[in-house]
């Protein structure tokens, strides 16, 4: 609690910048925000005139008025009161130099209204009051979370009303702004587009808002869930993928379900139902004769907000998608909600909402994501449980032989995973020290004839190799060399007779151009050997020598594998070919164009920065003869998608789970298939 203090210097200590929202540390996991909050008004100015003696009911008035809302919203979990045990204090002076004065330097407020007044607690808000200030150019500034102090921290200039003690707290609770989206397609107004704008403070609900119908409805769902009002059971995630009928409650229910919220494509979409009760009985007090009929203004239904996932987050402003849009782009007249029967799919097909049977006790909204359907995921929820996906959906039990590689060190997987998919078995990823659940029951699936581990006791240790002879009835077998060069010559002198086509080479250093060059390299039976950037390993010449490939085929850039060691490739082979692109992604289609030439089948798809992923996907795809191409985690990079349109793939499988490729990555994925 803040220090009590008399007198007329009464002053608050903060450290603040400028901007509509001060930024401030983000709000910690342990943060309780329900309960009991202070505003505690501390009045302050400068100059030889002091300003006409505070009207204390109206302030009262104010932080009541935010009582009153705040009690309603929660149910009574979150109140607020007037922080001063002895009533809101008078004004106090500060002293200011002329250009501090002439900028409204904040940093010299602060620092001037400071040092006599300890912390607050994390539910209590210091708010600092100025006579109507014409240096300063805002209203109220609020801190976006909690401040330095470990409290909540606001500046307001002229005037305090309920509004401003709405979004003191809502702000110092890291509840960011709410506003509207308005977007076009060429001259037509439309609900979204990759041409939108966005205006803050104009939401018609939201208490982080200046409320343009006169008075702030219900607090949106993500409001009330950030401020600890709203649990997950209440308001929860729902992942992309298979449709989901979601029975809402009205916002003002005070149970059950009230929304639901997914991320796709840079985005949070907030979904909720709202109808004219309680603090949303005014929603349809108004009428607005538009291009849909007379509707309410702004009315309810179902209600969808936006949300950047990606800059501050003091700027990721939550924003109505306006489903009844026109070329007006007023704060009011409008009807954003989405009616009964009516449905919605977005401009890509990345997800659709249709809404049926509304009543004042709920509604269902059925969410589906129809471009995403049309591409396969195969993933789990970690490295071990995706590589035990990729190989369940590929192999049948009684596989001659299973392949066990590290999930920690790539590098032998790489030159594995040609070899696997030459034979047609899997590569299943352990850690180093014990065989992860996921994997132990997928060998014991699979019931391999043998099992060969890739890598040295460094990499997988001497316990899981033993531990491994339970999963096969013939031998468990562990190629390897003192090092990934070594490892790699060995695994190669274990699979391929001398004569090879082609042999492949690639970097025991940067991975990625072995994720793609890997099932060329199966599909055609050659190895794929792993060289230093500058520097030939000597096991690797002597494998080369042995092997006498007719061709060797580089994969990667020569910042990769350096012009230097291309030229002592010459000595091995007749010919020497260097497949790259300018980065990791275009080198992928490099690879491919080099590669595949016949239209249709399956494109493997796997991230270009998380590996693990791909080291069990290639060998699938150098057995059933498919490309693997890469992408970037939120992207699917041009060259990419330029390489889907000429292969005209019938199916698209995605390696991996949406931290690695994102839901947006597989719609895009999907306005590639035909």
């Amino acid at each position: 609690m803040p220090a009590s203090v008399t007198g007329a210097d009464r002053v608050v200590p903060r450290s603040v910048s400028g901007g509509p929202v001060l930024p401030g540390p983000a709000a910690g996991g342990d943060r309780a925000l329900t309960g009991t909050h202070g505003i505690y008004l501390v009045p302050v100015y400068w100059g030889s005139t002091k300003p006409a003696a505070l009207d204390n009911a109206a302030l009262q008035s104010a932080i009541d008025g935010a009582n009153t809302y705040y009690t309603a919203a929660s149910g009574g979990t979150l109140t607020v009161r007037q922080g001063w045990a002895e009533g809101i204090p008078g004004w106090s002076k500060i002293t200011l130099t002329d250009a501090q004065s002439t900028s409204c330097d904040l940093k010299a407020i602060n620092d001037a209204v400071r040092a006599v007044v300890g912390s607050a607690g994390p539910r209590d808000h210091l708010v600092v009051y100025l006579p109507k200030t014409t240096q300063c150019t805002f209203s109220d500034l609020e801190t976006f979370g909690l401040s330095a102090r470990g409290d909540g921290y606001s500046i307001v200039n002229g005037t305090f009303t309920t509004d401003i003690a709405l979004r003191v707290i809502a702000h110092n609770g890291s509840v960011s702004a709410a506003g509207s989206l308005n977007c076009t397609s060429g001259a037509s107004a439309v609900p979204l587009s990759s041409t939108c704008s966005g205006v803050d403070y104009n939401n018609p609900w939201d208490p982080a808002s200046a409320h343009p119908y006169g008075q702030p409805g219900m607090p949106l769902a993500d409001t009330l869930a950030t401020l600890g009002i709203l649990s997950a059971t209440d308001y929860p995630e729902i992942s992309p993928g298979p449709t989901k009928a979601l029975p809402l409650k009205p916002m003002e229910s005070g149970a059950g379900l009230r929304g639901a919220w997914f991320d796709l494509e840079g985005y949070r979409y907030s979904i909720e139902y709202r109808t004219p009760t309680g603090l949303d009985s005014w929603i349809d007090d108004k009428k607005w004769s538009g291009p849909f009929g007379t509707v309410s203004d702004p009315g309810g239904h179902i209600v969808v907000h936006r949300q950047p996932l990606t800059g501050d987050a003091i700027d990721r402003s939550r924003l109505v998608v306006d489903f009844h849009p026109d070329l007006v782009n007023s704060d009011t007249q409008r009807h954003p909600g989405l009616w009964d029967g009516e449905s919605y799919t977005s401009p890509d097909g990345s997800f659709a909402l249709s809404v049926s049977a509304p009543s004042p006790t709920g509604a269902t909204v059925t969410v589906s994501f129809p471009a995403l359907d049309r591409v396969v995921r195969w993933s789990g929820p970690d490295r071990y449980a995706t590589s035990a996906t990729i190989s369940a959906q590929t192999y049948a039990a009684g596989v001659s032989v299973a392949y066990i590689a590290s999930g920690s060190v790539y590098t032998d997987a790489l030159s594995g995973a040609p070899v696997a998919g030459d034979t047609d078995g899997p590569i299943l990823l352990t850690s180093g020290t014990s065989i992860p659940s996921v994997i132990a029951a997928e060998l014991t699936r699979l019931k391999p004839g043998k099992i060969v581990i890739f890598g040295g006791p460094a990499t997988i240790s001497p316990d899981v190799e033993t531990a491994l002879k339970a999963y096969t009835s013939g031998a468990v077998e562990r190629w390897s060399g003192d090092d990934r060069f070594t490892t790699s010559a060995a695994i190669s002198a274990k699979s391929y007779a001398p004569g090879v086509a082609t042999a492949y080479v690639a970097s025991g250093r940067v991975f990625t151009d072995a994720l793609s060059g890997a099932p060329v390299a199966g599909k055609s039976a050659g190895p794929v050997l792993l060289v230093d950037t500058n520097a030939l390993p000597s096991a690797i010449g002597t494998e080369l020598q042995r092997l006498k490939p007719a061709k060797i085929v580089i994969f990667g850039g020569p910042n990769t594998i350096t012009p230097a060691v291309e030229a002592s490739l010459h000595a091995y082979a007749a010919s020497v070919e260097r497949w790259s692109g300018p980065d990791r992604f275009t080198t992928s289609t490099a690879i491919t164009q080099k590669a595949y030439s016949t239209p249709g089948g399956t494109i493997f798809i796997a991230s270009g920065r998380v590996y693990t992923d791909a080291l069990s996907g290639a060998p699938v795809a150098g057995t059933m003869e498919s490309p693997v191409l890469l992408v970037d985690t939120d992207a699917l990079p041009d060259a990419v998608g330029a390489e889907i349109d000429r292969l005209k793939p019938s199916r698209i499988v995605i390696l991996g789970g949406p931290n690695t490729i994102s839901y947006g990555v597989q719609a895009a994925l999907a306005g590639h298939l035909k």
